[in-house]
């Protein structure tokens, strides 16, 4: 790793990307309030979610926006003038976008495939016995620090999901999913609730969300009954929560908590319960990031989905809760990242690569790559727009939006002539492989090249972490300390050896 050389773009950027711990009681309470107070609407009692601002200093100053481009309205300029039809419901609309989704990812699968062949000439490759002795040789060195008794374990796991995932035993996949194990759990199964290294505690942070739960809603809090359910749901679960050491145990009270609302809820107008079953998955799945390596909940189920295994939540939680189930989950997160890096990027005697694919696991899936797209598109565009990974707008539930971003208006900037379906439709592959196929990335890219000349793949971001994290540990900080650590991991391994 000696000869690495990674591209780095500076950005400062404020996101609510999840991250590691936990709004329990914040969430708890607001399920509650909704219970009490259901003549609030529901997005009154939700925490407000923060909007991404984009410090560009470091990139080239903004151009001015094209003379003669209307701006994008979020209907395409030739649509036909019609009887007004009925309008869809939002799952419908969600379901539309799934099947259009679906669609052109089969519609490019060939691609995928001539991919993963170029990964495999990239890569180290071991046969079994001598993938696990490499490994175990270093699973339990510094900084790694697996513990000794339980190294074989988790050497046995790491490779059993690799292989489960369909990748080749391979020094680049063990040495960065052990990395990740490392430094999101510390080889813990059911990681710890709070990271004992920064003297955080559990009644400090519930006082914490305690407290910004009465900044939030302030006056609320006062009107009858909510503060009777307040302290009775308080004095009832509260003491639980404290009494919690690990994820996996404030999982198990975040579900009592949630069966309780539903049977508040069913003795309440229908109108109410209804509200209540809408919201209460928000306290069922309170952790919004599990096991071993800390994927986020709704990216877990997805890659579950795409290699085409069904869950119920339940099922899914309980088995990332697992020693192998919480490394199938995760390395089938690192996959399509690990692939497309590899086949892209890798060159004998550089590993910087891997990078990428540690910082998209954490940040999201293929946001490097689309950091350097939204790059070339601000060049093309002359507009200035948010640097965050994220073509579209998505849902808490990580669905995607039918509406306008900036970076679609951009490229509609751009391409004034193309559909707007047909730029919705690439950016729909934005968190997989198969987006550089399309013939939108192919366009972007020649475009830019021939005006501004060569381009890496791929940038390195430089991102602040949001709300639950200033929640957990009282601040926030940027990725860059992920960065750091995962460099002084990844350059601790013997990878010649």
């Amino acid at each position: 790793m000696r000869n690495r050389v990674i591209t780095f773009t500076r950005m400062t950027l404020r996101t609510n990307k999840p991250w590691r711990l936990l709004r329990t009681v914040h969430t708890a309470f607001l399920a509650i309030l909704l219970v009490s107070l259901a003549s609030l609407s529901c997005t009154d009692l939700l925490p407000a979610q923060e909007i991404s601002v984009a410090s560009d200093e470091d990139i080239a100053a903004s151009r001015p926006l094209v003379p003669g481009v209307q701006q994008a309205t979020g209907q395409d300029s030739g649509q036909a003038q019609g009887k007004e039809k009925p309008a869809e419901s939002v799952e419908d609309k969600k379901g539309k976008l799934a099947k259009r989704k679906e669609a052109e990812i089969n519609r490019l699968a060939a691609h995928q495939e001539e991919e993963e062949l170029r990964m495999l000439g990239a890569v180290q490759i071991l046969d079994n016995e001598a993938g696990y002795q490499w490994l175990a040789s270093l699973i339990s060195s510094q900084p790694l620090n697996c513990p000794l008794k339980s190294r074989d374990k988790w050497t046995g796991a790491i490779l059993a999901s690799v292989e489960r995932n369909g990748l080749p035993i391979c020094k680049e996949i063990l040495g960065l999913a052990a990395s990740i194990v490392s430094i999101e759990s510390g080889f813990h199964v059911d990681p710890p609730a709070l990271d004992p290294s920064r003297g955080e505690t559990m009644p400090s942070l519930l006082d914490r969300a305690e407290k910004e739960l009465h900044q939030k809603l302030g006056p609320v809090m006062s009107m009858p009954p909510v503060p009777q359910l307040y302290s009775s749901y308080k004095q009832k679960y509260a003491p639980r929560l404290v009494g919690c050491r690990t994820e996996g145990e404030i999982e198990t009270v975040a579900r009592d908590l949630a069966c309780e609302l539903k049977r508040d809820a069913d003795s309440l107008p229908r109108f109410i319960r209804d509200i209540i079953h809408k919201e209460v998955d928000k306290v069922t799945n309170v952790v919004k990031t599990k096991g071993s390596m800390q994927l986020s909940f709704i990216r877990a189920r997805q890659v579950m989905k795409d290699r085409g295994e069904e869950f119920t939540d339940a099922e899914l939680s309980d088995y990332m809760y697992t020693l192998n189930g919480g490394l199938d989950v995760g390395v089938a997160a690192l996959k399509p990242m690990f692939v497309q890096y590899a086949a892209r990027y890798a060159v004998a005697g550089n590993l910087s690569w891997l990078f990428f694919v540690g910082m998209d696991y954490h940040y999201g899936p293929f946001s490097s790559r689309n950091m350097m797209e939204q790059i070339r598109i601000r060049d093309l565009s002359g507009r200035r727009i948010t640097l965050d990974g994220d073509f579209l707008f998505y849902d808490q539930e990580g669905r995607p939006e039918d509406k306008d971003s900036e970076t679609l208006q951009a490229v509609r900037c751009i391409f004034p002539s193309l559909p707007r379906d047909v730029i919705y439709n690439a950016f729909l592959l934005e968190k997989e492989p198969h987006y550089i196929y399309s013939d939108l990335h192919k366009s972007i890219t020649s475009q830019h090249k021939e005006r501004f000349g060569e381009t890496p793949f791929a940038v390195i971001g430089e991102l602040w972490t949001g709300n639950d994290t200033r929640l957990k540990h009282g601040f926030a900080w940027k990725t860059r300390i992920y960065l750091n650590k995962l460099d002084r991991y990844l350059n601790s391994i013997p990878w010649d050896e």
